[in-house]
């Protein structure tokens, strides 16, 4: 009998062993996307001053990253609106207390409970170690740990600024006692959703998932944040795919991302660039009204806007529409070079002046590229810029040491939080033009007054009043030339999205980031 051989089992063999490797190949996939969620690789230009949020000199900066490890008493909703975090609060009806309850069992990345001593220790360090905190701090008049959950602030006098301008991150003094004062500072132990696992000086951060954090449990499993201070090398590696995601993108590359198909998320932020004048120097040429109206004048602002920002930005003569002490009646300087000279000759400077102007590079987009261009236009009526590039902390420190040395003269294009910044209208008032503010250059009686009057007034519409009447008063003395307001932009790969809480400090929160599943 001749058996006849068949091919149909080796041919059932070979779809079974092919179907296995089809499954393991979409099993692979599944599991390489999936991966894919975990890690996120972000490039900034901000690098944190400290790892400590505690002590940082420059918060700005620091909070782009640390965001993310580091929480406040309280956060924000993604409309920029106080929100309940880690305790519920009263406040007296005369507004000098506020009693904090903290919700128990709220844990550090190093593993010790949240106490109301831990808000007393982080108060303390903040007031010792960060000047832009000491601006709400002065009104704090004692703190008292009533229990092992509640403490109570004492003011002097209301602040009703607090919630939305003193932002208290929260160490533990239980870990800073343990492990000392190094080790605290190079690692330090948050509230936040992420700890830090790694920090190579210059060139990254990486963090990871916090297990015991007391809110829902972000997405983003790890992430590692680049930093990188060039502008065009952030797009670069977004573009090379080195990078999911790129925070203070170029405006310039904006349309050019928008076309190739990234996804981008713009809103108005802090800061309002702006001319800020050294007002303390009295030799100065720009301690003339008409100096600094001559300069306000002789700049054309739009064109900077159009042309070296392509539109992008914002531009209001101070505050924006819908805050507190907005006058629609104020107007943009409008450019007339003719009008400029004419205002030097009356002040006694026909033939213009030297002046220096500094600016940082590093902090956000834009400032470079605005003092050059600011630079071109003084020349055209006789001043001549010295220009000058400077880290932004030392920037800050050039601003206090110009508060009581007169002998040095400072022009800035700096970053002041003006309007669109989420803060309340008399918190910028405090921050930016405030005498006693830690980097405020100026100095007007009226200005400390108004400030003073409407840091104790509770009614909201009398406070805007007094507002209004000091935004003005800034506005006449043309104490800075706004030349636009910020609007943040993230750019990332298609599929990921990020929602900024709306109006405040431009940074990068891991939780807020979101990546659509793939087909």
């Amino acid at each position: 009998m001749i058996k006849v051989r068949t091919a149909a089992p080796r041919r059932i063999y070979a779809f079974f062993f092919s179907g296995l490797m089809i499954l393991a190949a979409v099993a692979l996939s599944v599991a390489a996307r999936a991966q894919s969620y975990n890690h996120v690789s972000v490039a900034t230009n901000a690098e944190p001053d400290t790892l400590d949020m505690l002590t940082s000199v420059f918060p700005p900066i620091s909070y782009v990253i640390l965001r993310n490890t580091s929480e406040m008493l309280w956060d924000y909703n993604n409309d920029g609106t106080v929100r309940r975090t880690v305790a519920d609060w009263q406040v007296s009806p005369d507004g000098k207390a506020i009693t904090f309850q903290i919700h128990p069992g709220v844990r550090f990345h190093s593993g010790d409970e949240l106490v109301a001593e831990d808000v007393s220790f982080s108060f303390n360090r903040m007031m010792a170690n960060t000047p832009s905190f000491k601006r709400h701090g002065r009104l704090v008049e004692k703190i008292e740990v009533l229990d092992k959950y509640s403490v109570r602030f004492l003011f002097r006098q209301p602040d009703v600024t607090f919630f939305d301008g003193n932002q208290i991150f929260l160490g533990s003094k239980a870990y800073h006692d343990r492990v000392g004062e190094k080790e605290f500072m190079t690692h330090p132990s948050g509230i936040g959703p992420y700890k830090i696992t790694a920090y190579s000086p210059g060139q990254s951060i990486d963090v990871t998932a916090f297990d015991g954090y007391y809110g829902p449990k972000p997405k983003v499993k790890s992430a590692r944040f680049y930093i990188v201070k060039d502008d065009e090398t952030r797009v670069t590696k977004l573009r090379a795919g080195e990078a999911d995601i790129i925070t203070n993108t170029p405006y310039p590359e904006v349309a050019e991302l928008e076309n190739a198909g990234y996804h981008l998320v713009k809103f108005p932020a802090n800061p309002s660039v702006s001319i800020v004048f050294d007002l303390l120097t009295p030799q100065s040429p720009w301690h003339k009204l008409q100096v600094r109206e001559a300069i306000a004048h002789a700049i054309d602002t739009n064109a900077i806007i159009k042309g070296l920002f392509h539109g992008v930005p914002y531009r209001y003569p101070m505050l924006a529409p819908g805050e507190a002490g907005y006058n629609p009646d104020l107007r943009n300087f409008r450019y007339d070079p003719a009008l400029a000279k004419e205002l030097l000759v009356e002040a006694g400077y026909p033939n213009g002046f030297k002046m220096p102007l500094y600016y940082s590079a590093t902090s956000f987009y834009g400032f470079q590229q605005a003092a050059e261009a600011v630079s071109l236009y003084l020349n055209a009526i006789g001043i001549q810029c010295e220009l000058h590039n400077q880290e932004a902390v030392r920037g800050l420190q050039l601003a206090r040491r110009a508060q009581t040395d007169h002998s040095i003269e400072l022009v800035s294009v700096g970053g002041l939080p003006i309007a669109n910044t989420g803060l309340t209208s008399l918190d910028m008032l405090t921050i930016a033009f405030r005498s006693s503010a830690p980097s405020v250059v100026s100095h007007f009686d009226q200005v400390d007054a108004g400030i003073e009057r409407a840091l104790s007034e509770l009614d909201p519409a009398k406070r805007a009043t007094i507002i209004r009447g000091v935004v003005d008063f800034l506005y006449n003395q043309v104490a800075v030339i706004k030349l636009w307001d910020s609007v943040s932009v993230y750019a990332m790969k298609k599929g990921i999205d990020y929602t900024p809480i709306a109006h405040r400090m431009p940074f990068m929160l891991l939780k807020n980031v979101t990546i659509a599943a793939k087909s």
